[in-house]
């Protein structure tokens, strides 16, 4: 178990949160990281799939080839089982491969992927229980691939394919047709996700955040300045150096944390909010848009002990047109609001903007700790240089050398997760897509192959190139329009759900549908044109000299 604690009106809850909750779902942070495991864990699987998909249905189409090797062995007293285990076995040789194979690729993108997530994994080190999945994976594969082929191959019947009648083939066509468009439904739903998810991270980035980390610089090793004469000290220090604007101290800084919670009293209702203790300037520190009233002053000596500012959706929540002048209650002391400000992300976009009330004095919460420092941007490096050699003067509490952050990239780092999704799922769009265009390419050559006497008797009639090219393209153009109409509902679905774990998100658009379908079909006519412009170009006397 391990112990945590949380800051409500001023007492430290403690709580107990089991250890296997620690990294991926713990109660007193958030659950992305489990988020992301469950994605990665769907990517993988429904590559798995697609490829199992991939197996089966050139195995089924390519049976013929297979058929009097059956016959043979059954007329010699083969039974059924005997060839089901047979072709089993050969499947699962060759999924064997294929896993010592991939465990080979692993190895050599494992510290692509160990960069990508900030993670040291390894594969051959502790990890003996990864060796037993693995194990079981190969089963299931070999059994999900294999189990169908076998027991179409070993089910012909000998005195029908010694004959050289192979009708029966034509019973798994619906079947091939299927898979086909099952490869490309996955392929379809991996593209227009992978377009929404770029959508998503885009809107983000360029979404206005309610206030202005770029220039702005968060002093790590500052954790004691919780009296005003010793902030002020280090401040007036800190604003002689060329370039600061503005420098601030703050119970908290808006990189995703969550500040502490109490009740607060407005007229007649009463609301739980967010509460942040702050000081002078860290408004105009952050940026932060004053919607109405005033920021606080050194003007005003009331603002160190009995003012408060409010945000939008406190106002909101409460109700009230103008709260500006009028007195709200909490922490056993009276505030008169002076001023309300805009509302800012500081929980990212996964998190509503709660609402908020600012004061200096906060018997809840006095301890202002973090100190952050406005920089004119031309000036940055030059002032941190400054701020580093002068850190001993301005420093006069403990010993610690200069130690900083950019507050854009401590903010940037809520969007890590998303990043790192959409990272991953442009690799397994990409390897889906590839997966897909591959059996595609096989299928559609072993066709034309089955179809190339037709198509030369039909360029002896009179059919023009182009003729034929229409007639090989119009049946996989046919599964592919079928496979976006099941895809799009289901890419949807799936969008739909992952942008309600955002707070503020994009409209899903139709472009993606478009576009996933524009590229699965013009991919579709490249891979069937390749293999039909072999027929097409076939002498039809070649084609025709066995009749």
């Amino acid at each position: 178990m391990t112990a945590n604690d949380r800051r409500i009106a001023g007492r430290s809850v403690i709580f107990l949160d089991p250890l296997k909750n620690l990294h991926l779902r713990p109660m007193a942070g958030n659950d992305t990281n489990y988020k992301i495991v469950v994605a990665l864990f769907g990517l993988g699987t429904l590559i798995i799939i697609i490829a199992c998909i991939n197996f089966t249905n050139l195995t089924i189409a390519q049976a013929t080839k297979r058929a009097k090797e059956v016959g043979v062995k059954k007329v010699l007293g083969a039974y059924r089982f005997n060839l089901t285990f047979q072709f089993l076995a050969e499947i699962f040789m060759q999924c064997l491969l294929a896993l010592i194979l991939g465990l080979i690729l692993a190895e050599m993108m494992l510290p692509l992927f160990n960069n990508l997530f900030g993670i040291p994994l390894s594969i051959w080190h502790g990890n003996t229980a990864l060796f037993g999945q693995l194990i079981l994976i190969l089963l299931g594969v070999t059994v999900i691939s294999g189990i169908y082929p076998a027991l179409v191959l070993s089910g012909y019947k000998p005195a029908s394919v010694l004959k050289g009648n192979m009708q029966t083939s034509y019973k798994t066509l619906w079947l091939r047709n299927s898979l086909l468009a099952g490869q490309f439904v996955i392929a379809i739903i991996f593209i227009a996700g992978l377009l929404i998810v770029n959508n998503q991270l885009k809107y983000m980035q360029a979404e206005d955040k309610g206030f202005k980390p770029s220039q702005v610089v968060f002093i790590k090793n500052i954790q004691f300045y919780n009296k005003p004469k010793d902030f002020e000290s280090a401040r007036n220090k800190i604003m002689k150096i060329p370039g600061v604007n503005n420098v601030t101290v703050a119970s908290d800084i808006p990189d995703g944390s969550k500040p502490g919670t109490n009740n607060y009293k407005l007229e007649s209702k009463e609301l739980s909010m967010d509460f942040l203790d702050v000081n002078f300037d860290y408004f105009e520190t952050l940026g932060i848009k004053l919607k109405s009233g005033r920021f606080f002053s050194r003007d005003f000596i009331a603002d160190t002990a009995v003012s408060a500012i409010l945000n939008e959706t406190a106002v909101a929540r409460y109700g009230v047109t103008n709260p500006v002048g009028k007195v709200i209650r909490g922490c056993n002391m009276d505030y008169k609001i002076v001023g309300v400000v805009k509302d800012f992300k500081a929980q990212g976009f996964e998190a509503t903007v709660a609402p908020t009330i600012y004061a200096i004095k906060n018997p809840c919460n006095e301890k202002k700790i973090k100190i952050m420092v406005n920089i004119d941007q031309s000036s940055m490096t030059s002032a941190l240089a400054a701020l580093k050699s002068q850190w001993s003067d301005i420093n006069t509490l403990d010993g610690e050398d200069f130690r900083y952050e950019f507050l854009d990239e401590l903010y940037g780092k809520l969007f890590k997760k998303q990043e790192q999704l959409q990272s991953v799922f442009f690799f397994a769009a990409m390897l889906t897509i590839f997966i897909a265009v591959l059996g595609l390419f096989a299928f559609s050559a072993f066709t034309t192959n089955n179809r190339i006497k037709e198509i030369s008797i039909r360029k002896i009639l009179g059919a023009t190139d182009f003729q034929m090219f229409k007639m090989l393209n119009t049946f996989f153009i046919g599964i592919v329009l079928i496979a976006n109409l099941i895809a799009w509902p289901l890419a949807y679905v799936l969008a739909k759900k992952w942008l309600e774990t955002f707070a503020y998100r994009i409209d899903i658009p139709l472009f993606p549908f478009v576009i996933a379908a524009l590229f699965s079909t013009v991919l579709t006519v490249l891979t069937v044109s390749i293999q039909a412009r072999k027929a097409v170009k076939t002498n039809p006397a070649d084609a025709l000299k066995y009749e």
